[in-house]
């Protein structure tokens, strides 16, 4: 009733008190009784005192407005201890941008060592983890419960999941759901399996494909039904993925490439002679085969045979020719069609996981380092993945050691294995590359960019135990007003930091 008379008391202050003369109804109530007692020869006045009854009247009428927002679980007690002050400074630094290069190597050794971050850098971790993708495998050991409460409560974060694997695959988002799908691969493949083939059918085309690429952690034969049937998928992306994932296996993809491929590779006279495909048929598009992947350098009938050979695991053509893989390295070299057939050879390896090609063909990779199709520099990397760390550090330090007296430039032979490794050296390899950069500097020889970056770069890798042979050799060669004085700061700023994180998080002493 109060709302009706202010909806009058409107309408006749927008006409006006001259123009209409007007009451309010009587109420029973409270508000009625204090309406009556109003000064009605005063019209105006009275006017005002109503509108300021009723609107008291209202306020007062509201209730205590009820806060509608969920209350939040407080935290379990988290699982893990948190790592010591001091590595949680040098997280700290890492996160503010000074040294963030070796942040992986520092959430690697955290996770190792069963620590968690501190509570107070969780927010920046999980911000970082949301614009680099890259870091978020390795962001998730060392949350602790306390980092998945806090990224439950903003949905940007979305990616972490939750402990409630269950629920995670059935509402979480894409990021969330890969994530617990490639966890579910280590644990059990085949469970994994299962629950992507049962939704399958019910996922969005660019969620196919996203989870379709986490099927490579734990990838095998029986993934390769599923595989094959996803190639006559209606998206380009998901085939290409479908077909990628089949060239790691002994699939009947490959076979059917094998089968292509033999008839247009032949090993006579100690001589790889190649014939060029005619065109690209249905079947090969089906399997994978591109088109648009054309180089120039090449040809697209060239082109067609790169991609065709990079199905065929490499150990086929030793079986096939009775020939060793160093036996059919020399007998592609100089041929015209030499830095197809290496790269080609390469990417295959690659795929089909073989070490003793991957060494074979790192000795050589400076004739396919520009490759036409692939990222040379990152297949290279992924060569040296392959092989053991022990016989990679062996194969750089032979390389080094057969040149002793080349500049360590973009022009020696283990610049590139140096330039493309990932993982530390062991302390022969690092005597040798601290030794080189340490003559050059002493040479006085001219700063190159693209060398101090890579140089930079090792600083990385280095044993730590040449620390102090660092401090003392490289300060020890700068002269007066050296060009090379900023770079060897920065250079063993680099190798201390590393250092004192590695003996924080209870790393090697």
């Amino acid at each position: 009733m109060a709302l009706l008379i202010w909806e009058e008391l409107v309408a006749v202050a927008l006409v006006g008190t001259q123009r209409q003369t007007w009451r309010p109804k009587p109420l029973d109530n409270q508000l009625g009784e204090l309406l009556n007692r109003l000064d009605t020869a005063d019209v105006e006045g009275n006017l005002l005192s109503i509108a300021g009854a009723i609107a008291l009247y209202q306020q007062a009428g509201k209730l205590i407005p009820i806060d509608k927002q969920r209350s939040l679980k407080s935290c379990d007690v988290d699982d893990l201890p948190e790592c010591s002050r001091l590595a949680g400074q040098h997280l700290g630094i890492m996160l503010a941008g000074e040294y963030s290069e070796l942040l992986p190597e520092w959430l690697a050794l955290a996770a190792e060592s069963g620590k968690r971050v501190p509570s107070k850098y969780l927010p920046e971790l999980l911000k970082l983890g949301l614009l680099k993708s890259s870091l978020r495998e390795a962001i998730l050991p060392v949350l602790g419960k306390r980092g998945y409460w806090l990224a439950a409560q903003n949905p940007e974060w979305s990616y972490v999941g939750s402990e409630n694997t269950e629920k995670v695959w059935e509402t979480g988002s894409l990021d969330a759901r890969k994530i617990f799908l490639k966890k579910l691969r280590k644990e059990d493949p085949n469970a994994a399996l299962s629950k992507l083939q049962e939704s399958w059918k019910k996922e969005r085309a660019e969620e196919r494909a996203s989870l379709l690429q986490v099927l490579e952690t734990g990838l095998s034969m029986n993934d390769e039904p599923f595989l094959e049937s996803a190639l006559d998928d209606k998206r380009k992306q998901v085939r290409d993925i479908a077909a990628n994932l089949l060239s790691k296996l002994p699939s009947r993809l490959c076979q059917r490439m094998k089968e292509r491929v033999k008839l247009l590779l032949a090993f006579k006279n100690d001589r790889v002679e190649v014939t060029l495909p005619n065109d690209c048929t249905q079947e090969m598009i089906r399997d994978g085969i591109d088109q648009s992947k054309y180089s120039s350098a090449l040809g697209e009938k060239a082109s067609l045979l790169l991609q065709m050979l990079s199905f065929v695991p490499p150990s086929f053509w030793c079986n096939s020719w009775d020939a060793t893989p160093q036996q059919i390295i020399q007998a592609v070299e100089g041929s015209e069609w030499e830095k197809m057939l290496l790269e080609g050879f390469a990417t295959a390896a690659v795929k089909s996981e073989d070490i003793a090609w991957a060494e074979i063909l790192l000795t050589v990779c400076d004739r396919f380092s520009q490759s036409s199709l692939a990222n040379g520099g990152q297949l290279i990397e992924n060569l040296l993945k392959l092989i053991p760390q022990n016989r990679a550090n062996a194969l750089i330090l032979q390389t080094l050691l057969q040149w002793p007296n080349q500049p360590l430039n973009s022009q020696h032979p283990a610049f590139l294995l140096l330039v493309h490794s990932r993982r530390s050296w062991d302390v022969a390899v690092s005597d040798v590359v601290l030794s080189s950069i340490r003559g050059y500097i002493e040479a006085n020889n001219q700063m190159q960019w693209g060398v101090r970056v890579a140089w930079k770069n090792f600083a990385r890798y280095l044993h730590f135990s040449v620390l102090d042979e660092a401090v003392e050799g490289l300060t020890g060669v700068l002269v007066e007003g050296s060009s090379w004085r900023d770079f060897v700061d920065e250079f063993l700023g680099i190798m201390k930091f590393r250092f004192e994180f590695i003996q924080a998080l209870g790393g090697e002493k």
